[in-house]
């Protein structure tokens, strides 16, 4: 058949819409079109198709004069004089139409579909515009909602002209085109999922109308799947701007050509909520799955994540995967944090009962997520893997439950030396609710991957075994709480351990409302705090005896009569743990006190004697000899009354007080940046990583 094509300035768009989703139909008849249409239809599509004058020049009456002479089989013209005429509109959503027809005329009949985009432009003539790379189709529109420390929101969407699939939050096109990726901040109005109009530069800083150029950026993908990377102009802004419900959207970028161009998405914008599955751009698997291993191997990644903890990735290989065909095969990778090794040869995995956490605490295991580097994007933490044929594969992230691993005894390794042998059991539920189950008993061979050589996780700043001189301190105070932390899990009820819970400061003192009743000390010297488990119901009293500093802070070693380790707990010390104070004095007897030397007690005890006589009777002897990270000894002995320390939750005392002054002295006279570069040694502590 011979069709001709006719647009309006204002439908030369859609027209290219409908050429292009039925290039297939349309590449068996012979095509007619005016000059600017039908350059627009070749240059986007590739048919042929016989070229007229323009509309101006007289286009029009050359269709019209083949459609006289019978040249023309159908057009916009001898519609209505079709015999039969069926046309079937079905609108999927505000944009979205189905559209079908099947005309008969002249002894002959053409049946046509659409399905794609409907929409308005009022866009001027752009078949002139060489600058312009045109894009109408919208796989993500995502509004992910305010950024932490600032006014502004975020909004994540992309752009396309080709025909493609959306799988968790990755888009594939499915033939040749552009990809177009804006990831925006803005204070919204009274609307938040309406994108606000403007000029967005680029910015680190989540600022209002900024975007940032990690995650912004165009693509180009030919038709064999290659993808090129293309620059944006520098000092380009983005460009949002509205007129009623069409929206559109440019950025400046360098084609491939070498020259500089906008890329544009004209047409209708709805932001949505990002997905609940996270709307992850690796491949999901989508299903249960049961790992069942037959080899394994671990890496010791060491201190990485700087949580003073030990990371430690475990892969499981199940039968199909552990051969070089592998596709269909599953793999495991479990991320668990517990001891550093400072000697890579000391490494091991510890048997425990994991749980989900994102603090990398000791006992914990690291929910999976996505890591984006060097333009492309990788899955970190724990998560099953499914050899599908592709580079990458598919991927389920896990969540949270429970990683068990036992010690098993031992075998002969490959290198004819013993080796433990672990039984591991995980039953995980993943980021997009499905169930990752799976099992391996054997032999591990661990590599090491790490940069910590030694055992010191910066906990400590002792050189040397350190006897203390508490002979400063007056008076020690005691409170309590109901709350124990735990690591990897957080707070929790101490009573659900059956115990009490009691922190004893001596020469410690805090800060507040309450300052006067606790500052009995001289300045500056040693200070020690230990905290103790009791018998339920015992911790309003001091209970005598030799407590014993807990291996870990975990469920396993917490009992009545322990000596609670100690933490770093959101970047401050806390927990058991010996502290020296310096001072320094200024003006008219005015003194500042801070700390110069610490340890956090990772072994060791402390013994409690009930000191006898006349006008002792809240007297206690406190004999230390706690063990810190680098194996160094810190001892010494204080004698005297110890009082109640009421009215203050563990929540708010278990951390450091920054430096400060000491009471009933004047404020200082000079603002305290000043007093910080006139002291040097004052200990400035790095913030800790949060959930």
């Amino acid at each position: 058949m011979n069709i001709a094509f006719l647009a309006h300035d204002k439908k030369k768009e859609l027209m290219v819409q409908f050429c292009t989703a039925y290039k297939s139909v349309l590449m068996k008849h012979n095509l007619f079109a005016t000059a600017t249409t039908g350059r627009l239809i070749a240059d986007n599509t590739g048919l042929p198709i016989t070229l007229l004058l323009s509309h101006k020049q007289g286009g029009h009456q050359q269709i019209d004069a083949r459609i006289a002479y019978g040249e023309i089989d159908v057009n916009s013209s001898n519609v209505g004089e079709a015999s039969k005429a069926d046309l079937s509109v079905e609108f999927l959503s505000a944009r979205v139409a189905r559209i079908s027809a099947e005309i008969e005329t002249g002894g002959k009949t053409l049946t046509v579909a659409y399905y794609g985009l409907c929409k308005n432009s009022d866009a001027s003539e752009v078949g002139d515009d060489a600058d312009k790379v045109l894009l109408d189709k919208v796989p993500l529109s995502w509004y992910l909602g305010p950024v932490k420390g600032v006014e502004s929101h975020n909004y994540y969407m992309a752009f396309t002209d080709a025909e493609h699939t959306v799988s968790k939050g990755r888009v594939t096109l499915k033939e040749a085109g552009y990809l177009f990726v804006a990831d925006l901040y803005a204070v919204p109005g009274e609307d938040a999922y309406t994108l606000p109009e403007g000029e967005y530069m680029a910015s680190q800083l989540n600022e209002d109308h900024t975007f940032t150029a990690q995650y912004t950026g165009v693509q180009y993908i030919d038709a064999e799947g290659n993808k090129t990377q293309l620059s944006l102009v520098s000092g380009e802004p983005l460009k949002v701007t509205r007129e009623g419900d069409i929206w559109i959207i440019s950025l400046r970028f360098v084609d491939t050509d070498g020259s500089e161009k906008s890329i544009v998405y004209e047409g209708q914008l709805q932001i949505v909520d990002q997905p609940e599955d996270g709307g992850f751009y690796l491949p999901q698997i989508g299903r249960d799955v049961d790992v069942v291993g037959v080899s394994a191997t671990a890496t010791y990644y060491g201190n990485m994540l700087e949580a003073g903890t030990g990371m430690m990735q475990i892969n499981i290989y199940d039968e199909t995967y552990d051969t070089e065909e592998g596709q269909g095969g599953l793999a495991a990778a479990l991320v668990v944090f517990n001891d550093l090794f400072g000697n890579p040869k000391e490494a091991v995995i510890k048997p425990h009962e994991y749980l989900a956490n994102t603090s990398f605490q000791w006992g914990s295991w690291m929910p999976a997520v996505e890591i984006p580097m060097e333009g492309l994007v990788f899955p970190l933490g724990t998560y099953v893997q499914l050899d599908d044929g592709t580079s990458f594969g598919q991927f389920s992230y896990g969540k949270e439950g429970i990683i068990k691993i036992e010690a098993a005894g031992t075998a002969q390794g490959e290198d004819g030396k013993i080796e433990p042998v672990y039984k591991i059991e995980f039953n995980l539920t993943s980021k997009d609710g499905f169930t990752l189950k799976g099992s391996y008993t054997g032999v591990i061979p661990i590599t090491d991957a790490s940069d910590d050589k030694s055992d010191d996780d910066g906990t400590s700043t002792l050189e040397r075994d350190y006897d203390m001189d508490l002979s400063k301190i007056k008076k020690a105070h005691y409170y309590t709480s109901d709350q124990v932390y735990i690591q990897g899990i957080g707070y929790k009820p101490i009573s659900s351990y059956g115990c009490g819970l009691q922190f004893i400061n001596i020469g410690i003192e805090w800060v507040g409302d309450h300052l006067e009743d606790f500052v009995d000390r001289e300045p500056g010297g040693d200070i020690v705090r230990v905290e103790l488990t009791t018998e339920p119901g015992k911790e309003n009293e001091i209970t005598p005896g030799t407590y014993e500093v807990t291996e870990q802070r975990w469920p396993e070693f917490i009992k009545p009569g322990v000596m609670m380790r100690g933490i770093m707990l959101n970047g401050a010390l806390s927990g058991s743990r010996w502290m020296h104070q310096t001072y320094s004095t200024w003006g008219d007897g005015n003194v500042f006190e801070y700390m110069d030397a610490h340890a956090l007690l990772y072994g060791g005890q402390v013994t409690i004697t009930k000191v006898e006589g006349e006008g002792k009777d809240n007297w206690y002897r406190f004999e230390v000899d706690g063990i810190c990270v680098r194996k160094h000894h810190v001892r010494g002995t204080w004698e005297g009354p110890v009082v109640s320390q009421t009215g203050r939750a563990a929540a708010e005392k278990d951390h450091l007080e920054p430096p400060r002054l000491l009471r009933r002295l004047p404020a200082p006279s000079v603002p305290m940046s000043r007093l910080a570069e006139e002291l040097p040694g004052v200990m400035f502590q790095k913030a800790g990583m949060t959930e």
